[in-house]
Formats: structure tokens, C-alpha cells, sequence
């Protein structure tokens, strides 16, 4: 393994010099990963980026013929990591290759055979492309996967895995998160998934980490719930109590209602729904009974958790859900035919007071940019009517530029952000056309946006992988502060000592996992070293002083999609010259990849070629794996003639038939391929031969063969 490192910056023939800082950690993890299957857990901004670009430099440096796949859930985080692996390394453009679902299954397999050596790519793509054969990870030196806590049940992480393990010659993973869970069976069933065998661990407290940290100051600011909340809170739970007392006489539930969560009423659900699918047809009308009473339960928790922790416009906007649904789903329809039902929408209608937690967020806004004008605030929500009346709001205040951030579905009255919507606002809220987004969980993952110095929790959450996730969105690159609003006796009080419990938990289980870990058996040893050469290294250096490569100077895939159609298409015009040359017979791939040898076409670009051809009705295939012009093979019934093109006049030619008449040929008479209307050119053709002025011409309707 290359180990070149400065005092100050990390040199190495793939890393820009004077680019990465050296930071003992991030060495020793990198020199780790480079030899076994590693899970990285790092703190939000000590740079899990860096780690896996120093990773990768080390196989692309020492394998030449190896490539590089690194993978994130989402398109936003999938263009930041090739941004940021262009700042650090020594790429090309050529280089690198980014796959999304914006580019068609059918082009795909042109990218993954292309010349590119690092790949940025969304895993449902590459488990789709893995599935269909487009894609072969034989060759992949190194996969990363980030936020890899996902990589549990059926997440597409898990699979790729289990292709990758298979199929390479020598399978190495990385994998990064800043917060695994704080369940032990979770971590485990990641690790197993991923085929771990070391986890490198560091918190804010270690020592070779504690001099790169920015401190974040966390505070809670607690308020009290209007009485008028309190009426509606008591119609709630009048109506769940009903509910829950039905569950309880019945056996569903264990606890009395007072003391019933909503795990303890999605537990009852999965078990009900198990009972359902065991039962015989007598028993199932009990069984329905109980489903219909623990999915009205649920939803009046809901409706509870909705005024306690975000107040009466989001629960409004909730009722007016129920309400359009109610005649899709049975449910709804029982519980907007309760008389109860109908005084709570009478209250909520009426109570215009705002959730004492807006009010607050709104001094706090307003105080933060008093005291600093070009601050960014990023405020966290869990739900997306919250985020939009809460956008609005902030708006009125002077100077404040806020926009949601939210997910691409749409929904009721309710349109979603697509992907490149979702890129604009990161772009604008780090150029300062932004100041304030007010995001849900989508923002929650990777995003890398150094100018965030505050962070507002609209609401406790009690997951600890999503707190810390929310919180390392600040202090990445100077201090930060963090706000977390809560509503006295109420959910929000609940969430807010569990994600504080789970941390600590977290932590107190991943400094004793290494121990129960195990090094996988690899199908194959490691391959000896192939080092790049010297003349290969200058080359690059070369390009790069040429044709400085910028992230925002990178083709889009739109972009890239046009390239490969164009490409595709002139490989499929040559194609069908080859196949017309070939004749009745036709050829095999291998045939045609020979004859086109001076093309250089990769096997998928062909195969896209032949896809298309296909479509079109212009080729066939005759035999398995064997394709030929398909006007060569069936039987059209009409006269075939031997056609040599005389001479070329503007506007018309001259051919001459069977060799024994000439006929004039108009360019409205010619139905082929453009390329054999030359001299001396030489083929056969379905065609029909007509007088007009006295003039033999002839109308060509199929070329079937081209002769030598």
C-alpha cells in the first residue's frame, strides 16, 4: 500500500497536493479500510469523505485496472460526493461516471462498460442494473456505501453486497455512517450485511479526534400548551380511550389504555395480522373487528401527537385528509361518522390560537439574525404541513429568505420538490440567496452545508440515528448551536429522553462490537499490486493543467444521455451496414464485435445497437445470439435486384440494374442506408422499376444485402 504522507498534507500521486489535511485519524482508519472490510463511525464533519477518497486513491493508484463504486441514497448526496472527490483527487472527466435513475436501464450498461474508473450512483440503480446483468462488479476494487446504517431488511444495500462478495476478484467495503442505532441486533444485522470485519469507531472525546472538533452548543427551550389545546386534547382522548378500552377487554393489548404506547399498538397490529392469515373463515370477523379498532387507535394517536407537538394547523390539515378519504378507507369512514368526530373538527375549526413552539421559533429566528445577518438556519420538522406553515411565517420577518425542503412525492394539495429543486436550494441556501430552510427528513442524511451555524428541532424525535443526523447538519466547519423546542407534558417530552438514552446506549455498544465480529473468507487472494506507471501519472497531470475539471463544468445526466444516444445511434447505422454485408446468414456478437473491431464498441453499447435495430423492425434475430438485416431473411415477395451506383449527380444518381439496364434514382425513391449512394457502391435490393417521361427509374424499398 502506498503511505506517503507529509507532516501537514497527505501526498500521494492521486491526491491534489495541499488539498487534504493530515489528521492521525483519518490515516490510521484509511490504512485499516484498506485492508479489510471496514465500518466507519465518525461524528458529522471529521471526514468520512476524505477517509473513503484516500481509500480509493490507494486501489485506483495500486490496481490500474480496478474501478470504484461509491453509493448514497440519494441524488443531492450522490452529486456531493463526486464534487467532493473531485476536489481531493486527481480525476478526469473521463474519469468519473454518475448513474441515477434520470438515466434509462437501456443506457446504463454504455456507462458501466465506459472508461470511467469511479462511479457515483443511487444502490436502487445498481441493484436494478446487478438483477438485469448490465452490470458486473468483477472488477470493482472498492465499494462505499454511505449512511450505511441502512443496510438492513430489504434496503438495496444488502443486496449489492451479496452480488459484490460474489462476483469480485478481490472485495473490499466501506462503510460510513455518523450513527449506526443503538440496538445491538440492528448493528450486528449491518454488519453481517455488509460483510464487516472491523469497526472504526471515534467519538468527539477521543483524543486524536478532540483537536478537529467545532463545539455545538445543544440547548431546550420548553414551552406550555395553550388551555384551548386542552379541549381538543380531552375530545382525542375520549375517543382513543374508546379504543384502547375495546383492545383491553378483548386481550389485544396488555396495559391499560393510560399506559399504552404507539410501539405497544403497531406490536398488536403485526400480531393480529399473523392471527388473520392463520385463522379459518369463522374466526375472521372477530379478528377484523380488532384490526379496524387498532387502526382508529393508531390514527387517534396521531391526531394527538399532531396538537401536541405541531398544534392545530397541521392537525387541521390532517382532518381535511380524513375527510377526502374517508371514502377509500374504511377506517376513516367509522371514525368521521363518530358524533365526537364531529365536535373536534368544530373545535379545531374555531381555535386559532398557534402552537406556543411557532411563536418561540420565531424570536429565536428573528434573535439569531439580530445578532449575525449572514447566518444560515436549518429548521427540522417531522412533518410537511408543519414545514410549509412554518416557511410562510418565517417569511414575514424582515430579512429572513426561507423555503421548504422536502421530499419528491406529492401528496393532497401538497406538491413535492423534484431532485433538481432539491439541489437548487442547498446551492442557493450556501450562496446566501436562502437563509432559512425549513426541512423534513430528507435533509436529515450527508448534506454537507459548511455555512448551517444553527439548527432548530421543531420537535424532540426519538430516534437516536435521526438526532444525530440532525444535529451534525451544524459545526462542521466553526462552531455551531443546536435548539431543540419541546411542549411541557406532552410527546414531545417522551422523544426528547429517549434519543438522549439511545445515544449514550449507542456509544456503550459499538466500543465492545469489534469482538463479536468475523473476517469473511474471501473465494480468491488478493491480487498482486499493478501499480500506475509514471508516464500514465504525468499524463493525468498533464490533462489536469489543461482542462481544470469543476463539478459544476461536469456534464448533467441529461447531459450524458444525449452523448451516449448520439453515440448509440451512429454504432447502430454501422451495425446495419455490417449486418447488410453479412447477408441472409448474419452474425453472432462476436462477429460483429470483429468486424467492428476499428470502432473500439463495448459489448453494452453494441447490445443497446441491436436493441433498438430490433425495435425498429430492421434486424432479427435468426438463430440464438445470431442477428441478421431482417428484409434479408423474410419473405417480402417482391423483385430483388442487383443495384451498382454509376455516378452521383446533385439531387439524383444513376444506377445501373443487374448489370444489363440504368435507371435514374431520386432521393424520395431511396429507402436505405444513406452510406451506399456512392460511387461504385455495390448491393442488392427489393425494389421496383417504373417509367416517368420516358425514363426507366427505379424505386428501392429494402436494401438486403450490400455486396463487395
Amino acid at each position: 500500500m502506498l503511505n506517503l504522507y507529509s507532516r501537514r498534507y497527505i501526498e500521494h500521486p492521486l491526491i491534489r497536493p495541499r488539498t487534504v489535511e493530515y489528521r492521525l485519524y483519518q490515516k490510521r482508519i484509511a490504512d485499516i479500510a484498506y485492508t479489510r472490510n471496514t465500518l466507519v463511525i465518525l461524528p458529522t464533519a471529521l471526514g468520512k469523505t476524505v477517509i473513503s477518497a484516500i481509500v480509493a486513491a490507494n486501489i485506483l493508484y495500486n490496481y490500474r485496472d480496478f474501478k470504484v463504486l461509491v453509493m448514497a441514497p440519494t441524488r443531492p448526496l450522490i452529486i456531493q460526493h463526486r464534487n467532493s472527490f473531485l476536489k481531493i483527487l486527481k480525476i478526469r472527466e473521463c474519469d468519473v461516471a454518475i448513474l441515477t435513475g434520470k438515466i434509462p436501464p437501456s443506457r446504463r450498461g454504455f456507462i458501466w462498460d465506459g472508461e470511467a474508473r469511479i462511479f457515483f450512483s443511487t444502490p436502487q440503480v445498481v441493484r436494478n442494473d446487478l438483477i438485469e446483468r448490465r452490470l458486473n462488479l468483477e472488477m470493482f476494487g472498492l465499494l462505499v456505501f454511505d449512511e450505511c446504517h441502512r443496510a438492513v431488511k430489504e434496503y438495496a444495500y444488502t443486496d449489492i453486497a451479496r452480488y459484490y462478495v460474489d462476483q469480485a476478484r478481490y472485495p473490499l467495503i466501506l462503510g460510513m455512517t455518523a450513527s449506526p442505532g443503538s440496538d445491538l441486533k440492528r448493528i450486528m444485522e449491518v454488519c453481517r450485511n455488509l460483510y464487516i470485519e472491523r469497526v472504526e469507531f471515534r467519538s468527539e472525546y477521543d483524543p486524536d479526534v478532540k483537536p478537529y472538533i467545532h463545539p455545538v452548543k445543544v440547548e431546550w427551550r420548553r414551552v406550555n400548551l395553550p388551555h384551548e389545546y386542552a379541549w381538543i386534547k380531552t375530545i382525542i382522548r375520549s375517543m382513543l380511550n374508546r379504543r384502547l378500552g375495546w383492545l383491553y377487554e378483548h386481550g389485544i393489548i396488555k396495559r391499560r389504555p393510560e399506559y399504552v404506547t404507539r410501539k405497544n399498538l403497531i406490536e398488536a397490529g403485526e400480531e393480529l395480522r399473523y392471527i388473520l392469515e392463520e385463522s379459518i373463515e369463522e374466526e375472521r370477523g372477530q379478528i377484523f373487528t380488532a384490526i379496524m379498532n387498532q387502526s382508529l387507535a393508531l390514527t387517534l394517536f396521531h391526531m394527538l401527537e399532531l396538537l401536541e407537538t405541531q398544534g392545530v394547523y397541521t392537525l387541521r390539515r390532517f382532518l381535511e385528509k380524513i375527510d377526502h378519504e374517508r371514502g377509500e378507507k374504511h377506517s376513516y369512514a367509522i371514525l368521521t361518522g363518530d358524533p365526537e368526530y364531529e365536535t373536534l373538527k368544530a373545535y379545531v375549526e374555531k381555535t386559532k390560537i398557534e402552537h406556543p413552539k411557532a411563536v418561540l421559533l420565531e424570536r429565536i429566528v428573528e434573535d439569531q439574525f439580530s445578532r449575525n445577518p449572514s447566518s444560515r438556519i436549518i429548521v427540522f420538522t417531522q412533518y410537511r404541513d408543519t414545514a410549509k406553515y412554518l416557511a410562510e411565517k418565517l417569511n414575514r420577518i424582515p430579512n429572513v429568505k426561507a423555503e421548504r425542503f422536502v421530499g419528491q412525492a406529492s401528496r393532497l394539495n401538497d406538491k413535492g420538490l423534484t431532485q433538481e429543486e432539491q439541489t437548487e436550494r442547498l446551492r442557493m441556501l450556501e450562496d446566501g440567496e436562502l437563509n432559512v430552510l425549513v426541512a423534513t427528513s430528507i435533509a436529515e442524511e450527508g448534506l454537507d452545508i459548511p455555512a448551517v451555524d444553527h439548527v432548530i428541532f421543531y420537535e424532540p424525535i426519538p430516534s437516536e440515528i435521526r438526532y444525530i443526523q440532525r444535529r451534525g447538519r451544524t459545526g462542521r466547519r466553526a462552531p455551531g448551536r443546536v435548539t431543540i423546542l419541546a411542549a411541557n407534558e406532552s410527546l414531545d417530552m417522551i422523544y426528547l429522553y429517549a434519543s438522549r438514552k439511545r445515544t449514550e446506549k449507542m456509544k456503550r455498544i459499538i466500543h465492545d462490537i469489534n469482538s463479536k465480529l468475523q473476517t469473511i473468507i474471501r473465494k480468491r487472494q488478493r491480487p498482486p499490486p499493478d501499480p500506475m506507471t509514471e508516464e500514465e501519472l504525468k499524463a493525468i497531470d498533464e490533462e489536469l493543467i489543461k482542462v481544470k475539471v469543476e463539478p459544476e463544468d461536469l456534464k448533467t445526466e441529461t447531459e450524458t444521455l444525449k452523448e451516449i444516444n448520439r453515440e448509440i445511434t451512429r454504432i447502430s447505422r454501422i451495425l446495419y451496414l455490417k449486418l447488410l454485408e453479412r447477408g441472409r446468414e448474419g452474425a453472432t456478437i462476436n462477429q460483429i464485435l470483429s468486424d467492428m473491431e476499428f470502432e473500439a464498441t463495448p459489448a453494452n453499447t453494441l447490445r443497446a445497437s441491436i436493441d433498438i435495430l430490433i425495435k425498429k423492425g430492421l434486424i432479427t434475430e435468426v438463430a440464438p445470439g445470431r442477428y441478421a438485416v431482417s428484409s434479408a431473411v423474410k419473405q417480402t415477395g417482391r423483385r430483388v435486384y442487383e443495384i451498382m451506383v454509376e455516378r452521383i449527380y446533385p439531387g439524383s444518381a444513376v444506377v445501373r440494374i443487374d448489370g444489363r439496364w440504368r435507371a435514374r434514382l431520386d432521393p424520395y425513391d431511396y429507402k436505405g442506408p444513406r452510406e451506399l449512394i456512392k460511387k461504385n457502391s455495390r448491393f442488392k435490393a427489393a425494389a421496383e422499376l417504373y417509367r416517368m417521361n420516358g425514363r426507366l427509374c427505379i424505386r428501392i424499398k429494402e436494401v438486403t444485402q450490400i455486396l463487395d
